[in-house]
């Protein structure tokens, strides 16, 4: 965040042009809801909102390796099926994507703790980067330019959490936005969320105002004294709990990031959780996927590569930490681009603005697999393009209701959006259970005690007779053991953990027909 200095004739201008408070800019009318929070004992779950800008190129990131058209519409930029990671099933993922000293996303998607949605998008896709950009950080389609889209789907939900704000103001910020602020958390009144860029170097403001005199009561220049000191106040409150938080997170993070900006950005999203700040919502952000030239070309060396190992290193870093910490139970992150590119190369080796593309969803509470149909790139949409299979609201949905506890109508009304109905993507919160779109078993895990010092007792719910297999891996990924590998009817089964193991944290992955899913238990000696 950037700092700057309260100086003396600042409320007799805040009415003309925004000022800098501690970073964030405002005006005499902008709301306070920039700066609340949930209340003491809600629902502490939270969410990261990782952006990549320009829209990334679905088929080069999940590739359709089993389908010769994807071959022969890409000649220059396609990535050879023998290079794919293919450890899961007949998903083929782009090499970029295991890299790393933890595996990357590829490793995560092994172990059960990502999630893949093909065929993501909506119906008349504009493909514009502004407008398809506000599309989806508003949660609203209207491809309509004459349409202002000025709210976000995550600030429309946070101002229904909170009708009497700013009356009650919590004492950490509900929502932080990394380097910028967009429309995802903008409420109907103004900012819901604080914009940093520095956790490190946050400041409040130095306040030097003058003396109101008794003939000022009731005036505008009152008005605009009393908001300016209120929001210097509530800025000072702010940037100390996060710059606290930070100082006392950082040094509780084990895993290797990277020094690129998404990479730190992740970093500090860990640090201030782990420094205990309340904040649910973090929105981090890369740029770069506008890849029009050399996005791919022989060696799978290009922009893209590089744009999806950092990614995949990134976000695997942060789940290394999260789970070691303890607190990964708690933390889910989502992927949202604007559009996807063109199924056909251009003339430069890149692709240019496309429709439907592929979302990741990640977290130890993901039910893990590949939701969506494979796109037939021999039966494009009329523009050329792979048309959309999976609203990108039913995501959203998904994260209102199961993840943030939103009922059906309400999760309805802040998605403006009457026929609705959530991805289930994340294990349900009563029973773990799901039965998913293109997933053909249904499953449950979970172990007591947890944690546990000699042994310990999985239980396994089954809505369908499947094979299944359990593996209990250390947290960087090593295998330790099989656990079970059978066939099971449907219903509960419960499987012994009589394993000699170290103290530490090790993550417990089923699977079963097309779906992984994954359970940290923690062994204390």
């Amino acid at each position: 965040m950037k700092r700057r200095t309260f100086i003396k004739t600042a409320a007799a201008t805040a009415a003309a042009a925004p000022i800098m408070l501690g970073g964030l800019p405002v005006h005499a009318r902008t709301s306070l809801e920039m700066l609340a929070q949930l209340p003491p004992g809600a629902n502490d779950n939270v969410l990261i909102l990782a952006q990549l800008f320009g829209g990334n190129d679905g088929l080069n990131t999940v590739i359709p390796a089993l389908d010769d058209e994807y071959y022969r519409i890409r000649p220059g930029i396609a990535v050879p099926k023998t290079d794919c990671w293919n450890k899961v099933g007949d998903i083929f993922l782009h090499p970029a994507l295991a890299l790393g000293s933890l595996g990357g996303a590829a490793r995560m998607l092994e172990v059960g703790n990502l999630a893949i949605v093909r065929g993501v998008g909506y119906e008349n896709p504009n493909l514009s980067h502004f407008r398809s950009t506000d599309i989806w950080l508003s949660g609203i389609n209207d491809s309509n330019p004459d349409r202002r889209l000025d709210t976000g789907w995550l600030g429309r939900y946070l101002e229904k959490q909170y009708p009497n704000f700013p009356a009650s103001l919590p004492d950490h910020p509900l929502a932080i936005q990394f380097a910028g602020f967009g429309l995802a958390l903008m409420g109907s009144k103004g900012r819901m969320g604080i914009e940093v860029n520095d956790p490190s170097l946050q400041r409040g403001v130095s306040s030097q105002l003058d003396t109101l005199d008794s003939a000022s009561a009731g005036t505008a220049y009152a008005i605009e004294y009393d908001f300016i000191a209120d929001i210097a106040a509530r800025s000072n409150k702010y940037a100390q709990a996060v710059k606290d938080a930070y100082a006392a997170g950082k040094t509780q993070l084990k895993a290797g990031y990277a020094s690129d900006s998404f990479s730190q950005q992740l970093a500090a999203v860990g640090a201030l959780l782990a420094g205990g700040l309340q904040t649910r919502v973090f929105v981090v952000s890369m740029g770069g996927f506008d890849t029009h030239v050399t996005q791919q070309y022989e060696g799978n060396k290009g922009t893209h590569p590089s744009l999806l190992q950092t990614f995949g290193d990134a976000i695997s870093q942060l789940q290394n930490d999260l789970i070691r910490l303890g607190f990964a139970d708690r933390v889910v992150g989502i992927t949202i681009s604007e559009f996807g590119r063109r199924p056909h190369e251009n003339g430069s080796l890149g692709t240019d603005h496309g429709a439907a593309s592929v979302q990741f969803v990640w977290g130890t509470k993901v039910n893990s697999g590949v939701y969506g149909k494979a796109p037939d790139l021999k039966n494009l949409d009329a523009n050329g393009d792979v048309p959309y299979d999976i609203d990108y609201r039913e995501v959203y949905a998904e994260i209102l209701t199961d993840w943030f506890g939103l009922n059906t109508a309400d999760m309805r009304e802040v998605l403006q959006k009457d026929d609705l109905t959530p991805l289930d993507v994340l294990q349900s919160p009563a029973s773990g259970v799901q039965e998913n779109r293109n997933i053909t078993a249904g499953t449950g895990l979970r172990s007591y005690p947890n944690p546990f010092s000699t042994s310990a007792t999985l239980e396994v719910q089954l809505v369908s007779a499947s094979d299944v297999r359990i593996d209990l891996a250390s947290v960087d990924g090593a295998r330790v053991a099989t656990l079970l590998n059978c066939h099971l009817d449907a219903g509960t089964h419960r499987v012994p953990v009589n394993v000699d193991l170290r103290s530490g944290t090790y993550i417990c992955t089923m699977r079963t027909g097309g779906l992984t899913t994954s359970h940290v238990m923690q062994c204390v000696r």
